[in-house]
């Protein structure tokens, strides 16, 4: 037994390590931070260069709804070629049929935009421009990203 008085002074109040650091101390840690905020930093750079290759893609899509005549249609279809193939190629292109020839068109929407190209009375029914308008985003949907 302990005799009277007598105390343990370290059992009392032990003495404790100390505080463990909220930072990581190897240097991988910072290696590896390094490395994630440099792939995010160009993730980032890549879907903002992204976004804005594809304006011109929201920007027809805007359109769409507005056009009224066939001659908006073709001037439309015209853009959003150029913006796939050389202007050379487009720019040879003499008759709306050569224009329209790869376009996912029906053949009946496809000779209506021809007959009525450039003729005084070209406008369209809503019916014929919701069928179009509805084509033409399909096909904007399917082309790849430039």
């Amino acid at each position: 037994m302990l005799e009277k008085g007598f105390a343990v002074p370290g059992l009392l109040h032990p003495s404790l390590p100390a505080s463990v650091s909220w930072l990581p101390q190897a240097p991988g840690w910072y290696l590896l931070a390094t490395l994630l905020l440099l792939a995010l930093f160009v993730l980032l750079i890549t879907r903002t260069a992204r976004w804005r290759r594809n304006l011109w893609r929201r920007e027809a899509n805007l359109l769409l709804p507005t056009l009224k005549d066939a001659d908006g249609w073709i001037i439309l279809i015209k853009r959003i070629l150029l913006m796939h193939r050389p202007r050379a190629d487009i720019a040879h292109t003499l008759s709306p049929m050569q224009l329209l020839a790869d376009v996912p068109l029906d053949e009946a929407l496809r000779a209506l935009l021809c007959e009525r190209y450039c003729q005084p009375g070209n406008q369209l029914s809503a019916e014929q421009n919701a069928r179009l308008a509805q084509q033409i985003a399909a096909w904007l949907r399917s082309l790849p990203h430039v």
